[in-house]
């Protein structure tokens, strides 16, 4: 067995280590979980220059009839591995700070170890239903974890929301695993028919065995899959109210890992998404492209700070699956752009996060943004890392996010002018507002929190966490700042092959950068010069309509479920009322017999021979009076 099982296994092994030596003592339970993930991050890294110099990591083992289990790192497969060990490793370290004080911190440090370990899976499966169970684990851990406070009501039932909604997609992307199987299976073209090298690199043979028709709609059901998993509109419902949980868990889960399992999920077999064809692709484009700009629009309205990271992360995970959509323009290649913002977005928002969880710890978890302010004098080391992250999530020049969205904006631009259809032209314009709606709530959030005067008691006696507490967020916020030196060779590297990004009109170019300064410009006149506090924004047309998030909640809530699910649940609940209580009226009338039955049994001869003789008489009595034998 070779040394890479390990990077799943680590945190898994860990695990039930973790729970034994945190019952004992409970600050080993995070120094456990972490050196685990230290294991994984550490094989990750030794891989990493194993496939970059050309050797790809395969290992399968029959699991029943021609389904296998194993792992398969490719380039694709081991940048995937590298982020989430790296992202998870730095918010466990962080994660020792902010648990530090509750009391079921080692079950916190379990659950952690178990989703990374999912996480992990998912980017080394060997076959799409091996897949499919890490990607349900990582389903299992997400629930546990949102629901970590489990005293706190809204932090249950945003538990069970997410793994409601989620569970939508999960659901489709299994029809989409059958129907593969089925149609692979039917045409006898491979002995094992999920095989994820055998998927990426046969992609024609399963379009001649499926069809167009089967293909299409086994790559929409796969969608669905990724549209739960990474929360696109409309399964996007969850992610907001999943910030009930603790901090570190919305930066482990919905910013940085969890979230990318859907856009992973595409990315990883690629090769059937464009076989499926050029529809397949404009329906990534432009489901991708809507998300980014809906969310950044509501993400505006937002006053709890983690909520508006929430939207935020909804929004860029819009801009990685309109990237993946733009197969025309920079062929596979565009796996690399999609995933060089994967993993740029994971620095930087977890970095963001765990800023926003050191703020409120010291604010004794006061969320709403208004407030806060002047916290920039009050915590200058947090704060300045929050502003560099949020000028990174803005994508300033030369930080990461300026690279990775940027290039995806102007691939958009490209998908138009090479397709000529004004229809094509949808991504790129909701793409650039997108990117206004980014600059806009990111300085809105920044300035309420960082500048002007403690607007409450609580942010007036606000201070800095212990440094060295803050050690992972800077670690990330540098990569943040950095991460952009390495576009083109993280194209290369991912794609097999040199990349060079296209380029467009000047015009166009700079139109990323106008919106930047339009951003900043408004959200500094209204919330940074305190502007806010005269103005009646909430009467501005639209506002109730994004602050009710475009009523999707009220329609699931409201319409699906209250009016549609729960009175088809309660007919079927007074089926089997009324059939449960046939049963026991049946078995009530038999009992009643059974008694009458057991009273004859006296155990007096001389009764049973007159009960014979009585039935005797009255059948031929009976036989008489039909006329005899």
């Amino acid at each position: 067995m070779i040394i890479q099982w390990l990077i799943v296994l680590a945190p898994l092994i860990a695990a039930p280590i973790t729970l034994a030596a945190g019952k004992w003592k409970r600050n080993l339970a995070g120094i456990i979980a972490s050196l685990s993930i230290g294991i994984s991050l550490a094989i990750s890294g030794i891989t990493y220059f194993g496939v970059s110099s050309g050797s790809t990591y395969q290992e399968q083992f029959t699991w029943f009839s021609n389904v296998s289990y194993g792992i398969y790192i490719d380039p694709l497969a081991v940048t995937m591995a590298l982020m989430v060990s790296f992202v998870s490793l730095m918010i466990h370290l962080f994660a020792m700070y902010y648990m530090g004080k509750d009391p079921n911190r080692h079950v916190y440090f379990v659950e952690t170890s178990l989703f990374t370990a999912g996480m992990l899976g998912i980017a080394v499966s060997s076959n799409l239903l091996e897949f499919f169970m890490f990607w349900e684990l990582v389903g299992l851990c997400s629930y546990l974890l949102i629901g970590f406070w489990f005293f706190k009501p809204n932090a249950t039932a945003a538990a069970k929301k997410a793994f409601i909604v989620t569970r939508v997609g999960d659901l489709l992307f299994l029809i989409g695993i059958v129907a593969l199987y089925e149609g692979i299976t039917t045409s006898a073209l491979s002995a094992d028919p999920l095989g994820i090298q055998y998927l990426i690199t046969h992609s024609s043979a399963v379009l001649a065995a499926l069809g167009s028709t089967k293909l299409f709609f086994v790559t929409v059901m796969l969608l669905g899959g990724a549209i739960g998993k990474s929360s696109q509109f409309p399964l996007h419902v969850w992610i907001p109210d999943a910030m009930e949980g603790p901090t570190t868990v919305s930066a482990l889960i919905h910013a940085a890992t969890m979230v990318t399992a859907g856009i992973y999920l595409v990315a990883r077999v690629y090769p059937l998404f464009v076989a499926a064809g050029p529809d397949m692709l404009y329906i990534l484009a432009i489901l991708g492209a809507f998300t980014a700009f809906m969310a950044g629009t509501m993400g505006i309205v937002m006053n709890d700070i983690k909520r508006i990271l929430a939207y935020s992360t909804i929004s860029q995970l819009g801009y990685m699956l309109s990237a993946l959509g733009l197969f025309s323009i920079y062929g596979s290649a565009a796996v690399g752009i999609s995933l060089y913002h994967l993993v740029s977005h994971a620095f930087f928002k977890a970095m963001l996060f765990m800023s926003a969880g050191a703020i409120l710890i010291a604010l004794m978890d006061l969320r709403d943004v208004r407030q806060m302010g002047g916290l920039w004098k009050k915590m200058p080391v947090t704060v300045t890392l929050l502003f560099i992250g949020s000028i990174t999530l803005a994508a300033v020049p030369f930080t990461s996010a300026y690279f990775s969205k940027d290039t995806i904006i102007s691939a958009s631009w490209l998908y138009y002018s090479g397709n000529g259809s004004i229809m094509y032209a949808l991504p790129w314009f909701l793409l650039e507002l997108g990117s206004l709606m980014t600059v806009l709530y990111t300085f809105r959030m920044f300035f309420l929190v960082a500048i002007g005067k403690p607007r409450s008691f609580l942010a007036e006696h606000a201070r800095d966490p212990p440094l060295v507490a803050l050690i992972p967020v800077a670690i990330l916020g540098f990569f943040s700042l950095v991460f952009g030196v390495f576009q083109g060779s993280f194209y290369n590297f991912v794609s097999g092959f040199s990349v060079s990004v296209k380029p467009v009109p000047l015009e166009i170019e700079l139109i990323p950068l106008l919106m930047l300064v339009l951003g900043v410009a408004v959200a500094y006149l209204i919330y940074g010069t305190g502007a806010w506090s005269r103005l009646k924004l909430s009467r501005l047309p639209g506002y109730k309509f994004l602050k009710n998030k475009y009523y999707l909640d009220r329609l699931y809530t409201n319409v699906i479920a209250e009016r549609g699910i729960l009175p088809l649940s309660g007919a079927f609940g007074s089926f089997e009322d009324s059939y449960n209580t046939a049963n026991v009226r049946a078995g009530r009338g038999v009992l009643s017999f059974g008694s009458l039955l057991r009273k004859l049994q006296s155990g007096i001869v001389e009764n049973y021979f007159l009960v014979i003789i009585v039935a005797f008489s009255i059948i031929f009595v009976l036989v008489d009076l039909m006329g005899g034998f």
